[in-house]
């Protein structure tokens, strides 16, 4: 704690410090975060405990789960995902099937509120789409603000959306859509909700495949018009788009490059929206 010459310090009244506790090797006591005294504070390992407690509920054994944490170097947040057995998995008939996923976000520290999700994760690229594709209420219909309890419900309600899921992405499979198409979604909606940025990328590519960085100022320009630098091509897409399912793709792959995991979640979020504004 900082000391001033004359001065002492007292406790804020208003406010609790967050503390990481000796760890391990690790003997120091580590501040992390202020929070006021209506925080309620859900240790990580509290969640940990509840999400084994719904897996057996659910009857999935832990050891056909796949996990994955990740946490920052004084824990103040967290990111789990579990990954279910293949009998839930998707496969779209193009060699990259896509995994169910329950997600955990917590932070201790109060800089994100505690979210559970259900969703699917395609591991050639990473994209991940939330369960509830199939609605366009989704943010009414999104189980996120609950409970630490109420994972349980999360993962049961996840399993037994995703047959609607299933069928709403073959249904994508089968709906063509053009380049013209595009360029009039990426021009409108999708320029409008995510930016002029965002919106070339995409146009480009559901064009190629690829990729691409702008290399000329956006004034006069158009997402489908401006001076493109062509990159990598983007893993698991065509090189040209030819049904929803591969736009849906296009925006997750968009949606997991923002740099912070709120955002991310939020673009991915915003993409049933995004769907259904795409021309007929």
């Amino acid at each position: 704690m900082a000391q001033f010459e004359g001065e002492r310090p007292v406790l804020n009244e208003r406010l609790d410090a967050i503390v990481r506790l000796p760890f391990l090797e690790d003997q120091t006591v580590i501040p992390v975060g202020v929070v006021s005294k209506d925080y309620v504070l859900v240790q990580h390992t509290t969640i940990l405990d509840v999400v084994i407690q719904a897996l057996d509920t659910a009857k999935i054994a832990t050891s056909d789960v796949k996990a994955e944490l990740m946490i920052t170097a004084y824990g103040e947040r967290m990111s789990l995902s579990l990954y279910l057995p293949d009998k839930y998995w998707f496969d779209p008939g193009d060699g990259h099937p896509m995994a169910m996923r329950l997600e955990c976000l917590n932070s201790i520290d109060g800089s994100t509120r505690f979210r559970a999700l259900m969703g699917w994760f395609r591991f050639v690229c990473c994209n991940g789409l939330i369960i509830g594709v199939t609605r366009s209420d989704i943010r009414r219909r999104h189980i996120g603000d609950i409970q630490v309890q109420d994972i349980g419900k999360v993962l049961i309600w996840g399993i037994k959306e995703s047959d609607n899921e299933k069928k709403n992405f073959e249904k994508w499979r089968k709906t063509s859509v053009t380049l013209e198409q595009l360029a009039s979604w990426a021009e409108g909606p999708l320029r409008k909700r995510w930016g002029f940025k965002a919106a070339t990328r995409a146009f480009h590519i559901a064009r190629t495949g690829a990729d691409v960085d702008i290399t000329a100022q956006y004034k006069g320009n158009t997402p489908t018009t401006i001076s493109v630098k062509e990159q990598k091509p983007v893993p698991g897409m065509p090189k040209k788009s030819g049904n929803l399912y591969d736009v849906s793709q296009i925006l997750a792959w968009l949606a997991q490059e923002r740099r912070d995991i709120q955002e991310q979640l939020e673009w991915r979020e915003e993409i049933p929206e995004l769907m259904h504004s795409l021309p007929n």
